[in-house]
């Protein structure tokens, strides 16, 4: 697609110490001076309402000089951690495809009008779906379309369309619009095939459209597309255009949302615009070359497993919302804590749940996976809880209810919770200047996310100095993001430290980075027996390390000559041909020890 990121990072939002009645709130990170207050008010609270209670009379003192020694080794109270994982882009249970268009039909020698996809190749390098354009405007339809679209499906792919939207006015141009679209699709395929998205509005141009004409030229086309279909579309749109263009209006938020967003931190609700609480399709990167398709291009990736693509990509079922109640609650308290169980939904909205947002006494939501949650660090007396079921169209109708937690000697608490560490790969674009790594905080057993939980990250390069060590907190999600800069492999740490709840931790891994690569011709036509230079540059922390000319000659890739990556990190290739015609090249730094191979935007020569 047209788009190549917004530019704006949306951070989490940061740790919240606003004070929410006598206890702290259920899923408020403590920093130590704020913990100290609270766990004096705690006690004296306590001491007030509960001063006929034995346990309090005998040993006030004792509770109050606990607490402070609680108070001052919390780093989060409400759950405990049950596991401390670096997620990433690209997880071995991570969904990808593709998205192409003409463009993605690089011109060669044996194929100078255009290089035809090859699908077996796509779908053998484990792309799961490709949307392919189909139409812009009411006047332009893909000449690609109609072969990758059924060739795709031949493959085994899930296959969708998208229109590049114009918008203009009059409104009603978006109602001539999804028609022409609609219209393409269909002369090709059915949007009510299995393994088939619904319809796809790329929306990343205004058109010159104020706010309010840009929102209603977008929902007339959706309603348009819709109503064709039998399905509800999917929007595609970049943070920026979402944010500025649309002025982050919610109207869209109960479509499936395609979010592009060039980066290997995973999208999050806390980061997430326009009001969605999820994306469906992320699109993360326009530069990862995927074999059968000539050059670098775009990659995406489904919010779920297999099944839930094969059950959102079924044309045959027109269900897109939100999932019921959450049925059969039950709370059961123990000693400050309480755990919490229910069944799952009657009624799924047409999309299978993938988790729940859980909150005690009103406060934030935390998610979690499964059909049940512990809360913990709770004063005694009663609270209520919210339980709400999620899928990729929103969030349902909260169950709830209110259990009791009976007066208690903090003494008598339960063992801290072994922390597991485990630290994975981020997923890292080629010609990426910032490396991702998300830390993601869950608890033992539940899988449910630890809400605002502090974590310090070290980060040490292969090669090269030492970061600073960063402190980050986590989101609802239980995901935060650690952004650094590194050409090399790198060393990460995650640790935790001791805390009522869990024990201290520490475990590090080995990230793999893929270095920044460029590469430039000279010239872009030439006369035939002359020459130019591919010339190009990679970080100096890999001079002597050796770099590869490719040309694609035969619908393949192949390796011409190559170079040693100078002191100050550049290369030069002379290329001279003697034929007239067109010539593709790249430029390949091989995987080593301490970094992941990584190819270079393709170069095109003309030769007269």
């Amino acid at each position: 697609m047209a788009c190549r990121g917004s530019g704006v990072r949306v951070p989490s939002a940061p740790p919240s110490t606003k004070a929410q009645g006598p206890f702290p709130a259920p899923f408020a990170f403590l920093d130590p001076i704020w913990a100290i207050k609270r766990a004096l008010a705690m006690s004296d609270t306590v001491k007030s309402r509960r001063a006929s209670m034995s346990w309090m009379a005998s040993s006030s003192s004792r509770v109050r000089s606990r607490l402070l020694a609680l108070a001052l080794s919390f780093t989060f109270l409400t759950t405990g951690v049950a596991a401390i994982n670096v997620v990433s882009a690209q997880a071995d249970t991570v969904i990808t495809g593709v998205d192409v268009s003409r463009w993605d039909h690089s011109p060669t020698s044996a194929y100078p009008a255009g290089t035809p996809i090859d699908w077996i190749k796509v779908k053998a390098a484990g792309r799961s779906f490709a949307i392919i354009k189909a139409s812009e405007r009411t006047n332009y339809r893909n000449p690609y379309f109609a072969s990758d679209y059924t060739q795709a499906k031949a493959a085994g792919l899930v296959v969708g369309a998208y229109h590049f939207a114009r918008p203009a006015l009059p409104i009603s141009t978006a109602r001539d619009q999804a028609r022409y679209f609609i219209s393409t699709v269909q002369k090709v395929g059915s949007f009510r095939d299995q393994k088939t998205f619904p319809a796809v509005l790329d929306l990343e141009t205004t058109g010159g459209l104020s706010k309010t004409d840009l929102i209603a030229w977008t929902q007339q086309f959706l309603n348009t597309a819709q109503a064709l279909t039998g399905r509800k579309p999917i929007l595609y749109s970049y943070d920026y255009f979402i944010r500025s263009s649309l002025g982050n209006t919610k109207q869209f938020s109960s479509y499936p949302f395609w979010y592009a967003r060039y980066t290997t931190t995973v999208p999050t609700s806390s980061t997430i615009p326009g009001g969605w609480s999820q994306w469906t399709l992320w699109q993360y990167s326009s530069t990862t070359t995927t074999n059968g398709i000539i050059g670098a291009g775009d990659v995406n990736r489904f919010n779920g497993t297999t099944a839930a693509l094969l059950a959102f990509a079924d044309g045959r079922k027109s269900g897109y919302g939100p999932p019921s109640i959450p049925l059969n609650p039950v709370a059961t308290p123990s000693v400050g804590s309480a755990q919490l169980s229910w069944t799952i939904p009657n009624d799924d909205g047409g999309v299978p749940v993938n988790r729940y947002r859980v909150s005690i006494d009103s406060g934030p939501e935390v998610i979690t996976p499964t059909t049940s949650f512990a809360a913990v660090g709770l004063a005694p007396g009663v609270h209520t809880y919210s339980i709400a079921a999620e899928n990729l169209a929103g969030v349902g109708l909260p169950a709830t209810g209110s259990f009791t937690i009976a007066p208690y000697d903090v003494s008598t608490l339960p063992a801290p919770v072994i922390p597991t560490v485990a630290v994975f790969n981020p997923a890292t674009n080629a010609g990426s200047a910032v490396n991702v790594v998300q830390v993601k905080v869950t608890r033992p057993g539940t899988q449910q996310a630890i809400r605002n939980a502090k974590v310090t990250v070290n980060i040490t390069p292969e090669l090269g100095s030492p970061r600073v060590p960063q402190v980050v907190y986590t989101d609802a999600e239980g995901i935060a993001a650690v952004r650094f800069k590194s050409q090399v492999d790198a060393r990460i740490t995650a640790a935790t430290t001791s805390g009522a709840w869990y024990s201290a931790v520490t475990k590090s891994s080995s990230v793999r980075i893929r270095p920044t690569i460029k590469a430039d011709l000279s010239a872009a036509v030439i006369r035939r027996g002359t020459s130019a230079r591919l010339t190009g540059s990679t970080s100096t922390l890999l001079a002597g390390e050796r770099v590869y000319r490719q040309t694609y000659s035969g619908g393949r890739w192949v390796t011409r000559a190559y170079r040693i990556v100078s002191a100050t990190g550049t290369y030069s290739f002379k290329v001279t041909v003697p034929t007239a015609g067109r010539r593709v090249y790249r430029v390949v730094l091989p995987s080593t020890s301490h970094h992941l191979r990584v190819v270079s935007r393709t170069r095109t020569l003309i030769i007269r």
